[in-house]
């Protein structure tokens, strides 16, 4: 069987136990170029790393700001930070007032200074992955890529998946969609 073969099934197996199957082929190309080589044995990445990878890859830094937004950082709040910036990959920028399955959006959050990155927050639209949660996929990212964790009074539970205080949250959109930035 090919490396590229192994890499695929190995894609599929994770989207089964996961339940979460790319809507598009940008991610599973990415996580499939990062994947081991022949004769190496590496450990098994999650899903979370694979996608942190894939944002590295494409290069999320280089895509557009939700519409309306300035250039730089912008007043935040809790959860996510003091300052942030926004980044929407083209299926998301395409049609802003209704994200197609496919649409991503990268939230930096930066500290009070507005120059530390203090995590990296991303919504993953998802056809069927959560339909109460309009199909979004969370994940927080520490600054270096590896999940974040709730704190240890809320039981040090990864920010991911299915993340209850994240839907609770944004399901207060307007509109259902679960993006703040179009409420305008």
């Amino acid at each position: 069987m090919s490396q590229r073969r192994k890499i695929v099934l190995c894609l599929v197996v994770l989207s089964c136990a996961t339940g979460l199957i790319f809507a598009s082929n940008e991610p599973e190309s990415a996580s499939a170029q990062s994947g081991s080589r022949i004769g190496t044995a590496q450990p098994a990445q999650t899903f979370e790393s694979k996608f942190w990878n894939y944002l590295q890859d494409a290069q999320y830094r280089n895509w557009a700001p939700a519409p309306g937004q300035k250039e730089g950082v912008y007043p935040g709040q809790s959860p996510h930070g003091a300052f942030l910036k926004m980044y929407l990959n083209r299926k998301a920028i395409a049609n802003p007032k209704n994200m197609p399955q496919g649409s991503i959006i990268v939230k930096e959050n930066f500290g009070k200074d507005g120059k530390t990155l203090m995590a990296v927050t991303v919504m993953y639209r998802v056809k069927g992955y959560n339909p109460q949660g309009n199909d979004w996929y969370w994940v927080k990212y520490k600054p270096n890529g590896s999940v974040a964790l709730t704190p240890p009074a809320k039981g040090s539970k990864r920010i991911a998946g299915r993340f209850k205080s994240c839907i609770e949250c944004h399901s207060g959109s307007d509109g259902n969609d679960f993006a703040f930035f179009n409420d305008k």
